[in-house]
């Protein structure tokens, strides 16, 4: 996998080289033959020499367009190779906020209060006194801001403004929601596999609070994450939410579950991520660690999720 552009490593998400190199080791310690495919294209091409793979294990995202991680699971959908991960609709849906939260809305799921703003849109009045800018068709913080109302309504255009320069999408404009922020995993299809938390928290093991986990945050640390229990009272309706949308939108495989929750213990869900990264520092192999599950074991029972997929649909 070739390294990211300047651009890329600005405005897009990719797979981290430690992510494809854990997955393919782990694997081939699993006694599976594994090849490195690399791009769409080299898969196309592949296909013209008639030498497509049994299995595919999709850590594809793409670039630049909102349908980037669909493409793949369309494709390998129309050749017939199985894969692991949500199917293109899934994966468009979840990448596209702006469709998606309409969705969590109508199965009652609480988001932050938001607005969209389309490119060109004329901002005249200040939704909330806190606000997270975002663009609607990324993921991994790629673009999140934070705009208070003591800048004023000037530098909120031009915060949405540039976004839009940037990543010729909508943005989305959500109420700041102060407190804790969890991350929920879950591996299973019809039941889960294991479903556990983390949480993330300062160094020094505060709440979050007012701060917020933008993409520098992520790159550059600061913050760690502690293990939660999902069956304490405050934590059980994550627990819940997180198994009802496995259902809505399986099958996902896996995915992770993005949340804030205040200080009144209301829930919001914030992402959904059906391309959750498995890195095996980042939250996933984190929250499988600490349900007593090593690295190599999270890549087994995903892709045995993934393999059941094969014996329903025959």
């Amino acid at each position: 996998m070739s390294n990211p552009s300047a651009r890329e490593e600005t405005h897009y998400h990719w797979r981290e080289t430690e992510e494809v190199e854990a997955v393919a080791t782990h694997l081939k310690e699993l006694g599976y033959d594994v090849n490195l495919i690399g791009t769409l294209d080299a898969l196309l091409e592949k296909c013209r020499q008639n030498q497509l793979p049994e299995f595919i294990w999709n850590l594809s995202v793409r670039t630049t367009s909102r349908n980037r991680t669909a493409l793949a699971p369309a494709i390998l959908e129309q050749l017939g190779i199985p894969y692991t991960g949500g199917d293109a609709t899934v994966k468009s849906l979840t990448l596209n906020k702006d469709f998606l939260n309409p969705v969590l809305q109508w199965g009652g799921i609480l988001t932050p209060p938001w607005v969209r703003y389309g490119v060109g849109e004329e901002i005249v009045i200040p939704p909330w006194e806190k606000c997270i800018l975002k663009p609607a068709c990324e993921g991994y913080s790629l673009g999140l801001q934070v705009w208070e109302a003591s800048v004023g309504l000037q530098e909120l255009q031009n915060q949405v403004k540039q976004l839009h320069q940037q990543f010729q999408a909508a943005v989305l404009c959500e109420q700041f929601i102060q407190g804790r922020e969890i991350t929920v995993g879950v591996v299973g299809n019809d039941a889960p596999v294991f479903i556990g938390a983390v949480e993330t928290v300062t160094t020094e093991g505060a709440v979050m609070q007012e701060q917020v986990l933008d993409l520098q945050a992520k790159r550059c640390g600061g913050f760690r994450k502690i293990n939660l229990d999902l069956y304490i009272p405050q934590l059980r309706k994550l627990r819940e939410i997180s198994l009802d949308l496995m259902q809505l939108f399986k099958p996902l495989d896996y995915a992770t579950f993005d949340f804030r929750v205040d200080n009144n213990n209301q829930a919001y869900l914030l992402d959904i991520n059906a391309d959750a990264t498995l890195h095996p520092e980042r939250s996933l192999a984190q929250i499988a660690h600490h349900n007593g599950l090593s690295y190599k074991q999270l890549i087994e029972v995903i892709l045995q999720t993934a393999l059941k997929k094969l014996v329903v649909n025959c």
